[in-house]
Protein backbone atom coordinates (compact mmCIF):
# COMPACT_ATOMS: atom_id res chain seq x y z
CA UNK A 1 0.00 0.00 0.00
CA UNK A 2 3.01 2.36 0.63
CA UNK A 3 4.21 1.68 -2.41
CA UNK A 4 1.26 2.56 -4.18
CA UNK A 5 0.99 5.65 -2.46
CA UNK A 6 4.44 6.44 -3.32
CA UNK A 7 3.75 6.28 -6.94
CA UNK A 8 0.31 8.29 -6.53
CA UNK A 9 2.59 10.78 -4.90
CA UNK A 10 5.39 11.05 -7.81
CA UNK A 11 2.19 10.62 -10.43
CA UNK A 12 0.09 14.21 -8.73
CA UNK A 13 3.63 15.50 -8.60
CA UNK A 14 4.31 15.48 -12.10
CA UNK A 15 1.09 16.64 -13.61
CA UNK A 16 1.27 19.93 -10.65
CA UNK A 17 4.64 20.43 -12.23
CA UNK A 18 3.26 20.08 -16.02
CA UNK A 19 0.31 22.06 -15.28
CA UNK A 20 2.57 24.65 -13.75
CA UNK A 21 5.05 25.07 -16.95
CA UNK A 22 1.98 25.09 -19.43
CA UNK A 23 0.08 27.21 -17.66
CA UNK A 24 3.96 29.23 -17.55
CA UNK A 25 3.40 29.29 -21.53
CA UNK A 26 -0.08 30.62 -21.98
CA UNK A 27 -0.09 33.25 -18.98
CA UNK A 28 1.96 36.21 -20.09
CA UNK A 29 1.82 38.76 -22.92
CA UNK A 30 4.86 39.17 -25.07
CA UNK A 31 5.15 41.34 -28.08
CA UNK A 32 7.61 41.74 -31.12
CA UNK A 33 7.76 45.56 -32.04
CA UNK A 34 10.15 46.01 -35.67
CA UNK A 35 12.16 48.76 -36.09
CA UNK A 36 13.04 50.19 -39.54
CA UNK A 37 15.93 49.69 -41.47
CA UNK A 38 18.54 52.29 -41.24
CA UNK A 39 21.01 52.59 -44.55
CA UNK A 40 23.94 55.39 -44.73
CA UNK A 41 26.16 55.82 -47.92
CA UNK A 42 29.87 56.52 -47.78
CA UNK A 43 30.24 60.00 -48.97
CA UNK A 44 31.92 60.95 -52.40
CA UNK A 45 35.40 62.12 -52.61
CA UNK A 46 36.50 63.62 -55.68
CA UNK A 47 38.21 66.41 -57.50
CA UNK A 48 38.30 67.86 -60.38
CA UNK A 49 41.62 69.92 -62.23
CA UNK A 50 40.94 72.17 -64.87
CA UNK A 51 37.05 71.30 -64.78
CA UNK A 52 38.35 67.67 -65.93
CA UNK A 53 37.56 64.56 -63.47
CA UNK A 54 41.37 62.94 -62.13
CA UNK A 55 42.02 60.28 -59.91
CA UNK A 56 45.72 59.78 -59.38
CA UNK A 57 47.36 62.13 -61.70
CA UNK A 58 47.07 65.79 -64.19
CA UNK A 59 48.87 67.30 -66.67
CA UNK A 60 51.23 70.46 -65.13
CA UNK A 61 53.01 72.17 -68.44
CA UNK A 62 54.60 75.15 -66.98
CA UNK A 63 56.50 75.81 -70.08
CA UNK A 64 54.03 75.03 -72.66
CA UNK A 65 53.12 78.60 -73.17
CA UNK A 66 56.10 81.07 -73.80
CA UNK A 67 55.82 84.26 -73.02
CA UNK A 68 57.88 87.44 -72.76
CA UNK A 69 60.21 87.30 -69.09
CA UNK A 70 56.60 89.60 -67.91
CA UNK A 71 55.22 86.21 -68.36
CA UNK A 72 52.01 87.96 -70.00
CA UNK A 73 53.41 89.37 -73.42
CA UNK A 74 53.66 87.12 -76.37
CA UNK A 75 57.34 85.99 -76.67
CA UNK A 76 57.90 86.22 -80.90
CA UNK A 77 61.40 86.24 -80.56
CA UNK A 78 62.25 82.54 -79.34
CA UNK A 79 60.60 79.38 -81.17
CA UNK A 80 61.37 75.91 -81.05
CA UNK A 81 63.19 74.21 -84.01
CA UNK A 82 61.65 70.55 -83.02
CA UNK A 83 59.10 69.45 -80.97
CA UNK A 84 61.21 70.37 -77.74
CA UNK A 85 60.14 73.72 -75.32
CA UNK A 86 63.05 75.62 -75.26
CA UNK A 87 63.43 78.84 -73.09
CA UNK A 88 66.06 81.65 -73.58
CA UNK A 89 66.97 84.74 -71.53
CA UNK A 90 64.22 87.03 -71.59
CA UNK A 91 61.55 84.41 -71.46
CA UNK A 92 58.46 83.73 -69.15
CA UNK A 93 55.75 82.12 -68.59
CA UNK A 94 52.89 80.65 -66.40
CA UNK A 95 50.66 77.74 -65.27
CA UNK A 96 47.06 78.29 -63.78
CA UNK A 97 45.60 74.76 -61.86
CA UNK A 98 41.86 74.98 -61.15
CA UNK A 99 41.17 72.69 -57.98
CA UNK A 100 37.07 71.54 -57.62
CA UNK A 101 36.06 69.93 -54.46
CA UNK A 102 33.26 68.07 -56.15
CA UNK A 103 33.18 65.66 -52.45
CA UNK A 104 30.93 65.69 -49.99
CA UNK A 105 33.30 66.27 -47.44
CA UNK A 106 35.51 69.14 -46.87
CA UNK A 107 38.81 69.13 -47.37
CA UNK A 108 42.44 71.17 -47.55
CA UNK A 109 45.27 70.66 -50.16
CA UNK A 110 48.93 71.41 -50.13
CA UNK A 111 51.25 71.56 -53.60
CA UNK A 112 54.33 70.20 -53.32
CA UNK A 113 57.06 71.26 -55.92
CA UNK A 114 59.95 70.05 -57.42
CA UNK A 115 62.74 71.21 -59.15
CA UNK A 116 64.79 70.04 -60.86
CA UNK A 117 67.91 72.55 -62.02
CA UNK A 118 71.24 70.86 -62.75
CA UNK A 119 72.51 72.95 -64.86
CA UNK A 120 71.81 76.32 -62.76
CA UNK A 121 69.81 78.29 -65.52
CA UNK A 122 68.97 81.50 -63.55
CA UNK A 123 65.26 80.82 -63.68
CA UNK A 124 62.66 82.45 -60.87
CA UNK A 125 59.64 81.45 -59.74
CA UNK A 126 56.72 82.82 -58.12
CA UNK A 127 53.27 81.88 -57.08
CA UNK A 128 51.68 85.02 -57.06
CA UNK A 129 53.24 87.49 -59.51
CA UNK A 130 55.42 89.81 -57.42
CA UNK A 131 57.24 87.71 -55.20
CA UNK A 132 60.22 85.98 -56.84
CA UNK A 133 62.74 83.16 -56.26
CA UNK A 134 65.25 80.67 -57.38
CA UNK A 135 63.19 77.69 -56.03
CA UNK A 136 59.62 77.51 -55.56
CA UNK A 137 58.46 76.52 -51.89
CA UNK A 138 55.69 74.19 -50.90
CA UNK A 139 52.31 75.64 -50.93
CA UNK A 140 51.16 75.11 -47.38
CA UNK A 141 47.53 73.33 -46.25
CA UNK A 142 44.68 75.73 -47.73
CA UNK A 143 41.08 74.77 -47.20
CA UNK A 144 38.66 73.72 -49.80
CA UNK A 145 35.46 73.27 -49.04
CA UNK A 146 32.87 71.05 -50.72
CA UNK A 147 31.19 72.65 -53.69
CA UNK A 148 34.46 75.23 -53.59
CA UNK A 149 37.21 76.12 -56.13
CA UNK A 150 41.39 76.84 -55.42
CA UNK A 151 42.78 78.93 -58.38
CA UNK A 152 46.49 78.65 -57.71
CA UNK A 153 49.14 79.62 -60.80
CA UNK A 154 52.56 79.20 -60.96
CA UNK A 155 55.06 82.29 -62.72
CA UNK A 156 58.55 81.55 -64.33
CA UNK A 157 60.89 83.92 -66.07
CA UNK A 158 64.51 84.09 -67.19
CA UNK A 159 65.48 87.94 -66.55
CA UNK A 160 67.11 88.98 -69.97
CA UNK A 161 69.42 91.53 -67.55
CA UNK A 162 70.34 91.28 -63.90
CA UNK A 163 68.63 94.83 -63.62
CA UNK A 164 65.30 92.43 -64.24
CA UNK A 165 65.71 89.63 -61.70
CA UNK A 166 64.78 89.79 -58.49
CA UNK A 167 67.16 87.12 -57.38
CA UNK A 168 70.67 88.60 -59.71
CA UNK A 169 73.91 87.00 -58.57
CA UNK A 170 76.91 88.26 -60.21
CA UNK A 171 78.01 84.76 -61.23
CA UNK A 172 75.12 85.05 -63.21
CA UNK A 173 76.26 86.90 -66.33
CA UNK A 174 76.08 87.37 -69.99
CA UNK A 175 78.86 84.72 -70.61
CA UNK A 176 77.43 81.38 -68.65
CA UNK A 177 74.04 82.46 -70.37
CA UNK A 178 75.90 82.42 -73.46
CA UNK A 179 77.35 78.98 -72.80
CA UNK A 180 74.06 77.69 -71.96
CA UNK A 181 72.55 78.83 -74.47
CA UNK A 182 75.61 77.19 -76.86
CA UNK A 183 75.50 73.38 -75.50
CA UNK A 184 71.40 73.73 -76.11
CA UNK A 185 71.61 70.87 -73.53
CA UNK A 186 70.90 71.94 -70.28
CA UNK A 187 66.97 71.66 -69.12
CA UNK A 188 65.19 72.26 -66.26
CA UNK A 189 62.10 70.31 -64.77
CA UNK A 190 59.14 71.02 -62.74
CA UNK A 191 56.82 69.01 -60.89
CA UNK A 192 53.48 69.34 -59.28
CA UNK A 193 51.89 67.48 -57.10
CA UNK A 194 48.54 68.22 -55.67
CA UNK A 195 47.72 66.41 -51.96
CA UNK A 196 43.99 66.65 -50.80
CA UNK A 197 43.29 65.41 -47.63
CA UNK A 198 40.05 65.27 -45.96
CA UNK A 199 39.19 67.82 -42.68
CA UNK A 200 37.34 66.87 -39.33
Amino acid sequence: MRKRLSILAVLLLAVAISAYSVGGTYAKYTSTIAGSSSTARVAKWAFEVNDAAVTNSFTFNLFDTLKEADTTTAETDVESLDSDKVIAPGTGGQFAVKLSNISEVNAEYTVDYTVTNTSNIPVEFSINGTTWTTDLADVTATAINKGADANITVYWRWAFTGADSTNYQASQTDVTDTALGSAGAATIAVKADLVVTQVD
